[in-house]
């Protein structure tokens, strides 16, 4: 799970993110009529087949922001380039909203990413596209439930935040935890918080820098520069055969 979470951190985030916004379907006069019927509930969304060269990580479910999301990834034989619209078209046929493309939020390196929205069901689907120099293509699927979404709290965490922290968002899975915020500190204040308040909490600095360890868990502290002056701070747990 934790090369999972590694590569494909930028879907977790998008898809813990609030439910695009959709244009509300107008009312036809038949749907309006006393004796209209209910229409059926379209079908689930089903991913498109693939050609499939091996399966990168099984299925996983995790928690981002209080939303499940179901991560799977996989190497495929078709070109990142006829996967685009193959997906795009999936998605149209699928019955779900598929947002604009300026609407698209995209990733800073040469991955493409496309999202659509079943909004009756409320979850989201994210389709990140990574083209290989063999003409193969490395895909990270995701489906968030936006529907069975729970507020997270902070009585849960397993390091605390500085004060002043904002845009908290917590990954958790089977093995390891995610912490991810923004603090106005430097890199410097950061680190001095983090070595007073882990070591008061029994961890202990481990062999690399920003690796503490205690026994049966590890933990990894990353942060680097920040939108405004704050600082991009990123907290991982994981658990360790003792």
């Amino acid at each position: 799970m934790s090369a999972l979470l590694a590569r494909g951190l930028v879907l977790v985030l998008v898809l813990a993110s609030p439910v695009l916004a959709q244009p509300k379907p107008r009312a036809s006069a038949s749907a309006l009529a006393p004796d209209a019927g209910t229409p059926p509930e379209p079908p689930r969304f089903a991913w498109p087949k693939l050609q499939v060269l091996e399966h990168v990580e099984a299925n996983d479910i995790v928690e981002a922001g209080g939303v499940p999301v179901a991560l799977r990834a996989v190497h495929v034989k078709e070109s990142a380039r006829e996967l685009v619209q193959r997906f795009a078209d999936a998605f149209r046929d699928g019955g779900l909203y598929v947002p604009p493309g300026k609407d698209q939020p995209q990733l800073a390196n040469n991955a493409a990413m496309l999202t659509a929205v079943d909004p009756r069901r409320r979850i989201t689907y994210t389709v990140i596209l990574m083209a290989q120099p063999d003409g193969t293509t490395t895909l990270y699927l995701g489906e968030a439930n936006h529907a069975l979404a729970r507020a997270p709290g902070t009585e849960h965490d397993f390091a605390p935040m500085p004060p002043g922290a904002q845009g908290a968002l917590r990954v958790n899975a089977e093995g390891s935890r995610t912490l991810s915020f923004q603090v106005p500190l430097s890199g410097a204040q950061v680190q001095a918080f983090y070595d007073d308040a882990l070591l008061k909490a029994g961890w202990k600095r481990g062999d690399e820098a920003g690796v503490y360890t205690r026994t049966g868990a590890e933990l990894r502290l990353t942060h680097q520069a920040g939108d405004e002056g704050r600082r991009a701070v990123v907290l991982l747990y994981q658990s360790r055969a003792r």
